[in-house]
């Protein structure tokens, strides 16, 4: 029993911070309203209602003009612009230097270009189909390798 007294003792601890913070809380949002209806005693309803019709009507028709004047774009001065943003011909896509320097020399690449036809002619035939198979399982991405080098060295050359 007596520990059932010590829990009950202890969680209004735990909460005191946040009670505390609520009245206050309270307290700050009556004193406002109390403030609030103080200063607008001497206005009557037909002025406050007016006031606010004013208002209404101003700022929706702020908000029309904004509008209007966004679709039609008639001043180019006001309006936003979107400049492109385009990445340097030396950069990469994930933002490394490339070198200026072909991976791949001509000799390299004419070597290249002999064993990917070499590969195809290999593929084609009925016989040599056994062969490029075992080399194609003992290196499976050797010919996306070969096709990539060609890809990169034929940009490189258009540039």
């Amino acid at each position: 029993m007596k520990q059932n007294v010590k829990q009950k003792k202890e969680a209004p601890k735990d909460g005191l911070l946040i009670l505390g913070l609520f009245a206050l809380y309270k307290w700050l949002q009556k004193a406002w309203a109390q403030w609030m209806s103080n200063k607008t005693k001497r206005i009557s309803k037909r002025a406050v209602t007016i006031a606010l019709v004013i208002f209404i009507s101003l700022t929706s028709s702020y908000c029309i003009y904004l509008g209007a004047h966004a679709i039609t774009g008639k001043s180019k001065g006001n309006a936003f612009t979107l400049t492109p943003i385009k990445r340097p011909r030396h950069l990469s896509e994930s933002g490394t230097i490339e070198s200026p320097i072909p991976p791949v020399s001509k000799q390299d690449y004419r070597r290249i270009q002999k064993f990917r036809w070499y590969m195809d002619s290999l593929a084609r035939s009925p016989s040599g189909r056994k062969i490029y198979d075992s080399i194609i399982a003992t290196r499976p991405g050797l010919m996306d390798s070969v096709r990539y080098i060609e890809k990169e060295y034929q940009n490189f050359k258009n540039q």
